[in-house]
């Protein structure tokens, strides 16, 4: 019986001393595993804080690339105005001075809707572009004056006009600005 009391003991002090040694190595897996736990949760406050950024310029990003395309189609559609107007004054002036009869009165009304739509064509900072200040200027004088293009003459314009006209003095201007908006 002694014998026994002696293994067991034995043996429950080994067990016991490793036992205790796992309790150590467990203890410091904990310390080491609640750091790590601490590590993670900073991580994860800092990522939420990243996410609600990110969010945020999205968001803004969204609100800079619509108001972009917003005006991108307001300038594309006056644009097309525009040039639908510079068409039609061409399609109008063509007709200039050609008397028609009854149609002369709707030809002047045509007229007149057109220099509203090259007036509103000058009003653009592009309208300069590509068009030397002299054209430009009898533009302007077709705008301010458009009867005078539909058969009158202005100086400057008729004597040219004329001299290459096989009518005679018929000198319409209408070409000029025609030339022009073309």
């Amino acid at each position: 019986y002694a014998c026994w009391c002696e293994d067991t003991m034995g043996r429950k002090a080994k067990d016991i001393a490793n036992e205790q040694e796992q309790i150590t190595d467990l203890g410091a897996v904990i310390v080491k595993l609640k750091s790590e736990i601490a590590a993670h949760g900073t991580e994860i406050e800092q990522l939420k804080k990243d996410i609600a950024d990110n969010a945020e310029s999205r968001r803004e990003a969204t609100e800079v690339r619509d108001k972009e395309f917003q005006d991108y189609h307001n300038d594309k559609l006056e644009s097309e105005n525009c040039g639908g107007a510079l068409e039609a004054a061409v399609k109008v002036l063509s007709g200039a001075g050609a008397k028609k009869g009854f149609l002369e009165t709707t030809r002047e009304a045509q007229l007149l809707s057109i220099v509203a739509g090259v007036r509103a064509v000058l009003t653009r900072p592009q309208a300069s572009n590509g068009i030397s200040q002299k054209d430009l200027d009898a533009v302007k004088r077709f705008v301010e004056r458009p009867e005078d293009f539909m058969g009158g003459r202005l100086a400057g314009f008729s004597a040219a006009q004329v001299a290459n006209n096989p009518f005679g003095d018929y000198a319409p201007q209408s070409t000029q600005i025609q030339g022009i908006l073309k």
